[in-house]
Order: structure tokens, then C-alpha cells, then sequence
């Protein structure tokens, strides 16, 4: 019987086979690199396009700063629309999530310590824009009006929704920092990499500094009078570089000669 158990074990060179064809498997998916360039164009470009309706239209324009009452009113008045952005978020994250694997893929021939880098920062701020929603729903409750909120005086109530949606946009300078140290990382390997532009590489480096900025000024400031200058910063350092890269990758995608050349495919 013995015998028999050991006559069929695999040699360690059989063991190996399975393993190198899996490896042999994983580079042959990537055949088009350009296509690749193309579709992380597409999800960049849907993000652009539903990030304003998630964060400004369904969200900030119900905030009546200082106002709890008049605030809270408005997100019964418009539910849907809170509902709908609170969607829009959940849509975003995990766009990001994709984009985070199909950026690694495009770039790990530069380097896989830094693409890897770049794309567990990109998850985290996933993870965190994640999160985050629970504040939303949150919020949905409290002015919902269940029966056991009735402990609560609707000044409370108000109250509580008011804080719990500042609390909300006080965790996006939070994924900002994921997502400073990703633009950062990932402008570093466009740089070095041969196929793409530099001054693709140099205007996402620059725009992480924007949102390095905007994140860490509010942060570390107690002034609510930072927060519209650091969002200005934002829109100049940090939107252009990240336009200039999406349409890129739409409309020239990336050298595929020296793409293969780089990951010796």
C-alpha cells in the first residue's frame, strides 16, 4: 500500500509544471496592452463623470451650514436624491477598486514594489470612500423618523444629522491621503516608464500635492476658512494632470512596443 501512495507522487519538476503554466497563463492575458490603457481611460473618465453628482448635487447643495434644522429638512424633502448619491458613492468605490487592479497591470513592468504600492493605496482609499457611506445611512435613519427616535427631541435629531454628515465630509480629506500617495507613486512609474509620457508622470506627481495639501490643511487646521482655498488648490494642481492622463489613455494609450519591451513580453 505504501508503495503504492509513494509510485504516484509527482516528481518535484511536475510539481513545478502547473505553476509555470499558470505563470505562462497570467502574461499571455495581457496581449493588448493598449486596450488595457483604454479601458483604465474609460473607468477614469466615469469616475470624473459621476464624482460631481455624488458629492456636490446629491450632497452639498442639502447642507445648510450652521443650520441643522433647515438641513435636515432638506434631505426629507429631497430623500431620493440623498439616496441617489449615497449610490453614485457606492458606484465610485468600486470603480476604484478595478482601476486600482487594472493601473497594477499596466504598470508592474516598471516596478512591482511601486505599482503594488500604488494599488493597495488606491484599494485603501476604496475602503475608506466605503465606510464612509455607513455615515450616510446613518443619517437616512435618524430623520427617517422611526418610533424608538422618539427618546430624541427633534433639535437633537437635527442635531445629530448635521454632525454626522460633517463627520462625512471630514472622512474625504481622509481617502484624499490614499489617494495623494497613489497619484504620487503611480506619477513616479508613468515617469520611469518609457511608454507613457513623462510630463504625464510630472502632472500626476503635482497633483498629489494638491491633494496632500487640501487633506493635511484640513486636517491639522481647526479653521473651517482653509477648506475653499485648499479645494481651489486642488482644482489647479490636481484636475488638469488628471485629465491630461484619462484622455491619454483614451485616445493614445500607451507604446505597445516598449510596453512589452519593459515587461519582456
Amino acid at each position: 500500500m505504501v508503495a503504492a501512495v509513494v509510485g504516484r507522487r509527482s516528481s518535484p519538476s511536475e510539481r513545478i509544471k502547473p505553476l509555470i503554466h499558470l505563470e505562462e497563463e497570467e502574461t499571455m492575458h495581457v496581449t493588448n496592452p493598449k486596450r488595457l490603457a483604454r479601458v483604465a481611460g474609460v473607468l477614469y473618465l466615469l469616475i470624473f463623470a459621476i464624482a460631481p453628482f455624488a458629492f456636490f448635487v446629491a450632497k452639498e447643495s442639502l447642507i445648510e451650514d450652521g443650520d441643522a434644522a433647515a438641513t435636515a429638512a432638506n434631505i426629507v424633502e429631497s430623500e431620493t436624491l440623498f439616496r441617489l448619491g449615497m449610490a453614485a458613492e457606492a458606484a465610485i468605490f468600486m470603480i476604484e477598486i478595478v482601476l486600482a487592479a487594472v493601473i497594477y497591470v499596466l504598470l508592474v513592468a516598471v516596478n512591482r514594489t511601486v505599482s503594488l504600492a500604488a494599488a493597495f493605496a488606491r484599494l485603501g482609499e476604496a475602503v475608506v470612500q466605503g465606510v464612509n457611506l455607513v455615515t450616510g445611512a446613518v443619517v437616512l435613519t435618524i430623520v427617517g423618523g422611526a418610533g424608538y427616535l422618539a427618546a430624541f427631541e427633534q433639535d437633537q435629531l437635527d442635531a445629530l444629522t448635521l454632525l454626522f454628515l460633517e463627520a462625512n465630509a471630514f472622512m474625504v480629506f481622509v481617502w484624499g491621503l490614499f489617494f495623494a500617495l497613489h497619484l504620487l507613486l503611480v506619477g513616479w512609474l508613468v515617469f520611469r516608464s518609457g511608454f507613457l509620457p513623462r510630463i504625464l508622470g510630472a502632472l500626476l506627481a503635482l497633483a498629489s500635492v494638491g491633494y496632500f495639501a487640501e487633506s493635511f490643511g484640513n486636517i491639522l487646521s481647526s479653521s473651517s476658512g482653509v477648506t475653499d482655498p485648499l479645494a481651489i488648490m486642488v482644482i489647479v494642481l490636481a484636475v488638469p494632470g488628471e485629465l491630461a492622463f484619462t484622455f491619454w489613455l483614451l485616445v493614445k494609450g500607451i507604446d505597445e512596443d516598449a510596453w512589452h519591451a519593459r515587461s519582456g513580453g
